[in-house]
Protein backbone atom coordinates (compact mmCIF):
# COMPACT_ATOMS: atom_id res chain seq x y z
CA UNK A 1 0.00 0.00 0.00
CA UNK A 2 1.07 3.37 -1.64
CA UNK A 3 2.00 6.49 1.38
CA UNK A 4 -0.17 9.32 0.70
CA UNK A 5 2.47 12.15 0.19
CA UNK A 6 1.50 14.92 1.77
CA UNK A 7 3.09 18.57 0.25
CA UNK A 8 3.94 20.69 3.12
CA UNK A 9 3.53 24.53 2.23
CA UNK A 10 5.19 27.40 4.79
CA UNK A 11 5.08 31.29 4.48
CA UNK A 12 7.90 32.43 1.96
CA UNK A 13 9.02 34.78 5.32
CA UNK A 14 8.45 34.47 8.60
CA UNK A 15 8.54 38.05 11.25
CA UNK A 16 11.74 38.26 12.53
CA UNK A 17 11.30 40.79 15.42
CA UNK A 18 13.76 42.70 17.19
CA UNK A 19 14.22 41.51 20.88
CA UNK A 20 13.95 44.26 23.59
CA UNK A 21 17.71 44.07 24.08
CA UNK A 22 18.67 44.68 19.97
CA UNK A 23 16.04 47.63 19.66
CA UNK A 24 18.28 49.18 22.81
CA UNK A 25 21.35 48.35 20.92
CA UNK A 26 20.20 49.51 17.90
CA UNK A 27 19.39 53.06 19.20
CA UNK A 28 22.84 53.01 20.98
CA UNK A 29 24.45 52.80 17.79
CA UNK A 30 22.00 55.35 16.49
CA UNK A 31 22.67 58.02 19.13
CA UNK A 32 19.03 58.11 20.04
CA UNK A 33 18.21 58.87 23.21
CA UNK A 34 15.27 56.13 25.15
CA UNK A 35 13.90 55.74 28.19
CA UNK A 36 12.65 52.40 29.72
CA UNK A 37 9.27 51.51 30.25
CA UNK A 38 9.32 49.87 33.52
CA UNK A 39 6.73 51.68 35.63
CA UNK A 40 2.77 49.59 35.38
CA UNK A 41 0.12 52.27 34.58
CA UNK A 42 -3.21 50.37 35.26
CA UNK A 43 -6.12 49.87 32.74
CA UNK A 44 -9.61 50.14 34.15
CA UNK A 45 -11.85 47.63 32.44
CA UNK A 46 -15.07 49.85 32.90
CA UNK A 47 -15.43 53.02 30.66
CA UNK A 48 -15.39 56.75 31.57
CA UNK A 49 -18.43 58.50 29.46
CA UNK A 50 -18.36 60.95 26.79
CA UNK A 51 -21.88 60.95 26.85
CA UNK A 52 -24.19 61.56 29.80
CA UNK A 53 -22.87 60.65 33.04
CA UNK A 54 -22.32 57.18 33.46
CA UNK A 55 -22.29 54.94 36.80
CA UNK A 56 -18.61 53.24 36.84
CA UNK A 57 -19.57 49.78 38.28
CA UNK A 58 -16.90 47.65 40.17
CA UNK A 59 -13.71 49.25 39.69
CA UNK A 60 -11.45 46.44 38.20
CA UNK A 61 -8.15 46.66 36.70
CA UNK A 62 -8.18 44.83 33.42
CA UNK A 63 -4.26 45.03 32.69
CA UNK A 64 -1.50 47.51 32.79
CA UNK A 65 0.43 49.35 30.23
CA UNK A 66 4.04 50.45 30.96
CA UNK A 67 5.67 54.13 31.21
CA UNK A 68 8.98 55.38 32.11
CA UNK A 69 8.75 56.69 35.43
CA UNK A 70 10.33 60.14 34.40
CA UNK A 71 6.99 60.54 32.53
CA UNK A 72 4.70 60.03 35.44
CA UNK A 73 4.26 62.93 38.30
CA UNK A 74 3.99 62.66 41.83
CA UNK A 75 0.59 61.15 41.59
CA UNK A 76 -0.59 57.98 40.61
CA UNK A 77 -2.08 57.27 37.02
CA UNK A 78 -4.35 55.05 35.20
CA UNK A 79 -5.77 54.46 31.71
CA UNK A 80 -9.54 54.98 31.22
CA UNK A 81 -11.23 53.74 28.14
CA UNK A 82 -14.50 55.79 26.99
CA UNK A 83 -17.12 55.50 24.95
CA UNK A 84 -19.78 58.09 23.27
CA UNK A 85 -19.64 60.87 21.54
CA UNK A 86 -19.87 64.32 23.73
CA UNK A 87 -15.99 64.67 23.42
CA UNK A 88 -14.98 64.45 19.59
CA UNK A 89 -14.34 68.05 18.52
CA UNK A 90 -11.42 67.10 20.98
CA UNK A 91 -10.31 64.28 19.27
CA UNK A 92 -12.06 61.84 21.81
CA UNK A 93 -13.92 58.70 19.87
CA UNK A 94 -15.00 56.15 21.21
CA UNK A 95 -12.76 53.27 22.11
CA UNK A 96 -9.91 55.79 23.35
CA UNK A 97 -8.25 55.70 26.11
CA UNK A 98 -7.51 58.88 28.15
CA UNK A 99 -4.39 58.67 30.38
CA UNK A 100 -5.82 60.54 33.68
CA UNK A 101 -3.52 61.82 36.50
CA UNK A 102 -5.41 61.33 39.88
CA UNK A 103 -6.17 64.21 42.23
CA UNK A 104 -4.24 66.68 40.02
CA UNK A 105 -5.79 70.20 40.69
CA UNK A 106 -7.81 71.23 37.08
CA UNK A 107 -7.08 73.91 35.63
CA UNK A 108 -10.00 76.42 32.90
CA UNK A 109 -9.96 74.62 30.12
CA UNK A 110 -8.05 71.24 30.81
CA UNK A 111 -10.62 68.05 30.26
CA UNK A 112 -11.30 66.16 33.29
CA UNK A 113 -12.85 63.04 34.54
CA UNK A 114 -15.41 63.99 37.03
CA UNK A 115 -17.66 61.85 39.08
CA UNK A 116 -21.34 63.36 39.97
CA UNK A 117 -23.37 61.76 42.02
CA UNK A 118 -20.96 58.62 42.02
CA UNK A 119 -21.54 58.58 37.93
CA UNK A 120 -18.33 59.05 35.90
CA UNK A 121 -17.84 61.85 32.69
CA UNK A 122 -15.04 63.19 30.46
CA UNK A 123 -15.42 67.03 30.00
CA UNK A 124 -13.65 70.41 30.05
CA UNK A 125 -13.39 71.93 33.22
CA UNK A 126 -14.29 76.03 32.95
CA UNK A 127 -15.53 78.65 35.51
CA UNK A 128 -17.57 81.20 33.68
CA UNK A 129 -17.80 85.38 34.77
CA UNK A 130 -19.85 84.21 37.41
CA UNK A 131 -17.25 81.92 39.19
CA UNK A 132 -19.82 79.40 38.36
CA UNK A 133 -18.60 75.88 37.21
CA UNK A 134 -19.27 73.61 34.02
CA UNK A 135 -18.32 70.56 32.51
CA UNK A 136 -18.57 71.14 28.68
CA UNK A 137 -18.88 68.72 25.90
CA UNK A 138 -17.18 69.19 23.10
CA UNK A 139 -20.13 68.14 20.97
CA UNK A 140 -22.89 71.02 19.74
CA UNK A 141 -25.44 68.37 20.33
CA UNK A 142 -25.02 67.81 24.39
CA UNK A 143 -25.32 70.90 26.66
CA UNK A 144 -22.96 71.89 29.45
CA UNK A 145 -23.23 70.25 32.64
CA UNK A 146 -23.44 73.11 35.64
CA UNK A 147 -21.79 72.35 39.03
CA UNK A 148 -24.35 72.60 41.44
CA UNK A 149 -24.12 72.59 45.25
CA UNK A 150 -26.92 70.27 45.84
CA UNK A 151 -24.89 67.63 43.43
CA UNK A 152 -22.54 65.54 44.98
CA UNK A 153 -19.56 66.18 42.54
CA UNK A 154 -16.02 65.65 42.49
CA UNK A 155 -13.19 65.40 40.06
CA UNK A 156 -11.27 62.67 39.98
CA UNK A 157 -8.43 63.57 37.41
CA UNK A 158 -7.32 65.44 34.58
CA UNK A 159 -6.48 63.99 31.62
CA UNK A 160 -3.04 64.34 29.93
CA UNK A 161 -3.21 61.89 26.93
CA UNK A 162 -5.62 60.49 24.81
CA UNK A 163 -4.29 57.33 23.34
CA UNK A 164 -5.44 55.89 19.83
CA UNK A 165 -6.08 52.47 19.79
CA UNK A 166 -3.73 51.29 16.62
CA UNK A 167 -6.48 49.33 14.12
CA UNK A 168 -6.09 45.86 13.34
CA UNK A 169 -7.07 45.37 9.57
CA UNK A 170 -8.81 42.70 8.14
CA UNK A 171 -7.60 40.02 5.45
CA UNK A 172 -10.35 41.27 3.26
CA UNK A 173 -8.69 44.39 3.47
CA UNK A 174 -5.11 43.08 3.33
CA UNK A 175 -6.24 40.83 0.58
CA UNK A 176 -7.22 43.73 -1.68
CA UNK A 177 -4.07 46.19 -1.11
CA UNK A 178 -2.06 42.72 -2.34
CA UNK A 179 -4.50 42.48 -5.30
CA UNK A 180 -3.98 46.13 -6.05
CA UNK A 181 -0.05 46.05 -6.03
CA UNK A 182 0.12 42.30 -8.27
CA UNK A 183 -2.66 44.51 -10.68
CA UNK A 184 -0.26 47.46 -10.93
CA UNK A 185 2.47 44.74 -10.83
CA UNK A 186 1.46 42.83 -13.78
CA UNK A 187 0.26 45.95 -15.92
CA UNK A 188 3.92 47.32 -15.22
CA UNK A 189 5.40 44.02 -16.60
CA UNK A 190 2.60 43.87 -19.91
CA UNK A 191 3.54 47.42 -20.83
CA UNK A 192 7.03 46.77 -20.26
CA UNK A 193 7.06 43.71 -22.56
CA UNK A 194 4.85 45.66 -25.19
CA UNK A 195 7.47 48.48 -25.85
CA UNK A 196 10.04 46.02 -26.19
CA UNK A 197 8.51 44.72 -28.92
CA UNK A 198 7.03 47.45 -30.81
CA UNK A 199 10.56 49.35 -30.30
CA UNK A 200 12.00 46.30 -31.99
CA UNK A 201 9.75 46.04 -34.57
CA UNK A 202 10.15 49.76 -35.08
CA UNK A 203 14.24 49.94 -35.27
CA UNK A 204 14.03 51.44 -38.48
CA UNK A 205 11.81 54.03 -37.71
CA UNK A 206 14.92 55.07 -34.90
CA UNK A 207 17.28 57.64 -36.36
CA UNK A 208 19.62 58.79 -32.91
CA UNK A 209 19.11 57.88 -29.53
CA UNK A 210 16.97 60.75 -29.09
CA UNK A 211 14.52 58.84 -30.96
CA UNK A 212 13.59 57.65 -27.20
CA UNK A 213 12.29 60.98 -26.50
CA UNK A 214 9.05 59.49 -28.48
CA UNK A 215 8.68 56.68 -27.17
CA UNK A 216 8.83 58.26 -23.29
CA UNK A 217 6.24 60.73 -24.74
CA UNK A 218 3.83 57.79 -26.05
CA UNK A 219 4.07 55.79 -22.68
CA UNK A 220 3.77 59.10 -20.78
CA UNK A 221 0.56 60.42 -22.49
CA UNK A 222 -1.22 57.14 -23.63
CA UNK A 223 -0.08 54.32 -21.02
CA UNK A 224 -0.45 56.82 -17.78
CA UNK A 225 3.15 56.50 -16.71
CA UNK A 226 3.76 58.47 -14.10
CA UNK A 227 7.57 57.75 -13.48
CA UNK A 228 10.47 60.79 -13.95
CA UNK A 229 12.34 60.96 -17.37
CA UNK A 230 15.56 59.65 -15.58
CA UNK A 231 13.18 56.72 -14.02
CA UNK A 232 12.52 55.66 -18.10
CA UNK A 233 16.12 55.87 -19.04
CA UNK A 234 16.65 53.59 -16.47
CA UNK A 235 14.04 50.88 -17.25
CA UNK A 236 14.70 52.11 -21.16
CA UNK A 237 18.60 50.64 -20.87
CA UNK A 238 17.45 47.04 -19.07
CA UNK A 239 15.54 46.16 -22.47
CA UNK A 240 16.14 43.12 -24.25
CA UNK A 241 16.69 44.64 -27.43
CA UNK A 242 18.23 42.24 -30.82
CA UNK A 243 21.77 43.44 -31.15
CA UNK A 244 21.44 44.69 -34.51
CA UNK A 245 19.60 47.61 -32.71
CA UNK A 246 21.69 50.61 -33.64
CA UNK A 247 20.33 53.59 -31.11
CA UNK A 248 19.92 52.21 -27.54
CA UNK A 249 18.74 54.68 -25.05
CA UNK A 250 21.35 56.64 -22.75
CA UNK A 251 21.52 58.03 -19.72
CA UNK A 252 20.44 61.59 -19.92
CA UNK A 253 19.32 61.36 -23.66
CA UNK A 254 15.80 61.52 -23.72
CA UNK A 255 15.69 64.72 -20.64
CA UNK A 256 18.38 66.62 -22.89
CA UNK A 257 16.00 65.92 -26.09
CA UNK A 258 12.91 67.35 -24.47
CA UNK A 259 14.53 70.21 -22.78
CA UNK A 260 15.47 71.29 -26.37
CA UNK A 261 12.49 70.43 -27.99
CA UNK A 262 9.65 72.46 -25.90
CA UNK A 263 6.76 70.91 -27.51
CA UNK A 264 7.72 67.48 -26.26
CA UNK A 265 6.47 68.69 -22.97
CA UNK A 266 3.01 69.14 -24.03
CA UNK A 267 0.97 66.11 -25.10
CA UNK A 268 1.71 64.03 -28.07
CA UNK A 269 -1.33 65.12 -30.07
CA UNK A 270 -0.02 68.66 -30.14
CA UNK A 271 3.46 67.69 -31.56
CA UNK A 272 2.58 68.11 -34.77
CA UNK A 273 1.38 71.49 -34.88
CA UNK A 274 3.99 72.68 -32.69
CA UNK A 275 7.03 72.28 -34.80
CA UNK A 276 7.73 68.31 -34.14
CA UNK A 277 9.46 66.73 -37.34
CA UNK A 278 7.92 64.38 -40.08
CA UNK A 279 10.55 61.56 -38.69
CA UNK A 280 9.03 62.48 -34.69
CA UNK A 281 5.49 62.07 -36.19
CA UNK A 282 5.95 58.62 -38.14
CA UNK A 283 7.83 56.94 -35.05
CA UNK A 284 5.24 58.53 -32.40
CA UNK A 285 1.84 57.07 -34.63
CA UNK A 286 3.69 53.29 -34.86
CA UNK A 287 4.12 53.38 -31.31
CA UNK A 288 1.21 54.40 -30.28
CA UNK A 289 -0.20 51.93 -33.01
CA UNK A 290 2.25 48.95 -31.35
CA UNK A 291 2.26 49.43 -27.65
Amino acid sequence: MKKKMVKQTRALWEPNVMTAEEAMAWLDGKGISYEVCDTPVPLLDNKVNCGSPLGIGDEMIEGYFYLPKSKLGNNPVVDWPTQGDSMIDANIEDGDILRVELGALPHDGDIVVASIDNEYTAKVFFTDDNNERWLCPRNSRYDCILLKNNVEVRIVGVVRNILKQAPHHSYRECKAIVDATLSRRQQKDSLRERVQKAVADGNYLFWAASAWAVVYGVVRDCHSYEGSVSDFERKALTLDLPKTFEYGCSAGKVQRTISNHPYMRLHIDKWKENGASVREIVLMEFLRKNI
